[in-house]
């Protein structure tokens, strides 16, 4: 689930018509939390054979069934390297990874690459037939991630008014819009 959920590649929502929303906490030079949810349409995880491989109860997942979702809610707190899977180690088949590197003074930089749905996207447009149907299976869906930290230095996202939290959110099916800049990777500077 650690490269599920926290590699945070849109592309992955794209693929498996995931809905997620995470907040990640950096709370001190080797030390977060992340917490939040994926939700897939009850119909795709059944057409998947009930596969429960995206909500992993030792990497901090819990399954919830419901008739129309089935939902991983998820918390787990620990290092950079237990939180946020090492790109180093990443194979290519995991695709983009995010990462949570020290700076100095109390500033760690956390990037989730978010733009690699960018190209996932580009392959569907060139599909009309494709991109229809992946527009209907994804109305509605849509991804947000958080950045917190007693303070945030500088964002891609939008910065909270009292500075401490740092957002992105984007409906999945908006990503089809052609008038719509491209997602760009949520690269953010945090103080703890």
């Amino acid at each position: 689930m650690r490269r599920t959920f926290l590699a945070l590649t849109a592309a992955l929502s794209l693929s498996a018509c995931i809905e997620m929303d995470m907040t990640l906490e950096v709370l001190g030079q080797d030390d977060a939390k992340v917490t939040g949810f994926m939700q897939m349409n009850r119909q795709m995880f059944d057409m998947s054979g009930g596969d429960t491989s995206f909500c992993d109860p030792a990497e901090g997942g819990t399954l919830v069934l419901s008739e129309t979702h089935a939902r991983c809610n998820f918390e787990k707190r620990g290092t950079f390297a237990e939180v946020m899977p090492d790109a180093a180690s990443a194979g290519p088949a995991d695709g983009p990874q995010g990462e949570l590197v020290y700076l100095d003074s109390n500033r760690v930089r956390a990037l989730m690459p978010l733009a690699a749905a960018n190209a996932g996207v580009a392959d569907m447009q060139n599909d009309p037939q494709m991109e229809m149907m992946m527009r209907q299976m994804m109305a509605g869906l849509s991804v947000t991630v958080r950045v917190k930290a007693a303070g945030i230095e500088s964002s891609t996202g939008t910065i909270s008014e009292d500075g401490t939290e740092a957002s992105m959110s984007f409906g999945v099916d908006d990503l089809f819009d052609r008038s719509r800049p491209p997602l760009t990777d949520f690269d953010t500077v945090v103080t703890y």
